[in-house]
């Protein structure tokens, strides 16, 4: 079934016809110079990053090596500076990891004696203002999360010209590296790891949701599991607050307004067309990585980021129970009522999408509540006799 929205009477064409373009035709010689190593999704000569995941682009050709080379030379001069303006309190180990925005390094706190991570701020953004306040912006949001499925950000500060913040360091891996690992290896996550890995985020994004803030960029890389398996989901950076931030730079503005944010394999269908969105973008966006982790791979996928959210905004995805015959009902009903097109189609909240996922836990938790009313109606009425009782001893 196909779902197209309806154009308005001065639109030409539906808005969703904008994304559809003619299939892609393999040609015997086509051997793009470079390519994602994960999303196999083909990137200009120039391409850094991939801009489909985000992930660092391998080196291709001479120039491309000659580009990894001087990137190292980036990492290389960062490490130093920030060794040199925090030395004092920190000492800096090692890459932790790169991106577009930030550059990660593991750290020893000499002062409280346990590992950090310190995410400074590419040199190239370190001079454009909005880069700076978005970046910054990230900090005080996680900062400002206090939960446990949210990494705490122990400091913000900027030393001679660089600007950075001080989280704790998380000793395991993102959800990505485990997918990945797991789609070499042919071995699906285990249903019961996928639901409990779902159900934590959710709960996460439930607390930001219910202090107005939505992440709007959830996905495999930015959900991290720990030594012990806890959830922690990371990157606040394009999350969208309630109210403005402090100073003349609003939160629109930073958020960059009326544009497409997010990375397009988790897109919802209204955050794809750029229009007003809210947690329940999120709770689209983690329906598709509870897919990935169950089916193996994203419902929607294309060569290009327009063929991607065409099918965001008019395709219906397979059932997962479909794909993978194990998965409970009521899991695959939850996922697929959470990747409904129109928001109001889906879970009013994230709260009750996580409920969805675990029927016996709701179950349980309203069993619990019968028992709480229940004792203090037992305690109010023990009370109650009590007084009686005194008032008739007093007479």
């Amino acid at each position: 079934m196909t779902i197209v929205p309806r154009a308005s009477p001065t639109d030409a064409m539906p808005l969703s016809n904008w994304f559809r373009r003619p299939p892609l035709a393999p040609h015997a010689d086509a051997d793009p110079a470079k390519r994602c190593s994960d999303c196999q999704v083909s990137l200009p000569d120039a391409a850094r990053y991939c801009f489909i995941c985000g992930r660092e682009v391998a080196p291709a050709a001479e120039g491309d090596r000659a580009f990894a080379g001087h990137e190292d030379a980036i990492v290389a001069t960062m490490q130093a500076r920030l060794a040199h303006a925090l030395g004092a309190r920190y000492k800096i180990r090692e890459l932790l990891g790169k991106g577009g925005m930030g550059i990660v390094f593991l750290a020893d706190d000499l002062a409280d004696g346990v590992q950090v991570a310190i995410k400074v701020l590419r040199p190239e953004l370190s001079m454009d203002e909005t880069g700076v306040a978005r970046f910054r912006r990230e900090a005080e949001i996680a900062a400002s999360l206090e939960h446990p499925g949210v990494i705490p950000i122990l400091r913000v500060g900027s030393e001679q010209g660089l600007h950075y913040f001080v989280m704790r360091y998380v000793d395991g891996c993102s959800l990505d590296a485990l997918l990945r690992e797991r789609r070499a290896e042919q071995r699906p996550l285990p249903i019961a790891a996928a639901a409990r890995i779902l159900g934590e985020a959710a709960a996460t994004l439930a607390y930001a949701h219910a202090r107005g803030i939505v992440h709007r960029d959830v996905k495999p890389a930015n959900i991290m599991l720990d030594a012990e398996g806890r959830v922690l989901l990371t990157d606040f950076g394009i999350s969208k607050a309630a109210v403005t931030s402090t100073g003349a730079t609003t939160a629109a503005a930073l958020t960059e307004f009326g544009t497409v944010l997010g990375t397009p394999h988790y897109l919802a269908p209204e955050q794809a067309l750029s229009r007003a969105v809210d947690g329940r973008a999120d709770q689209y966006a983690l329906a598709i990585v509870g897919y990935e982790m169950l089916a193996g791979a994203v419902p929607f996928d294309d060569e290009t980021p327009h063929g991607i959210i065409h099918l965001h905004v008019n395709e219906l995805a397979p059932r997962v129970a479909a794909l993978r015959p194990e998965v409970p009902e009521h899991i695959s009903a939850a996922i697929a009522r959470a990747l409904l097109k129109a928001p109001s189609h889906r879970f009013a909240t994230m709260s009750e999408f996580a409920r969805a996922l675990d029927p016996d836990a709701d179950r349980a938790a309203r069993r619990w509540r019968l028992v709480r009313r229940a004792t203090a109606a037992l305690l109010s009425a023990a009370v109650l006799a009590a007084a009686v009782w005194l008032s008739g001893v007093a007479r």
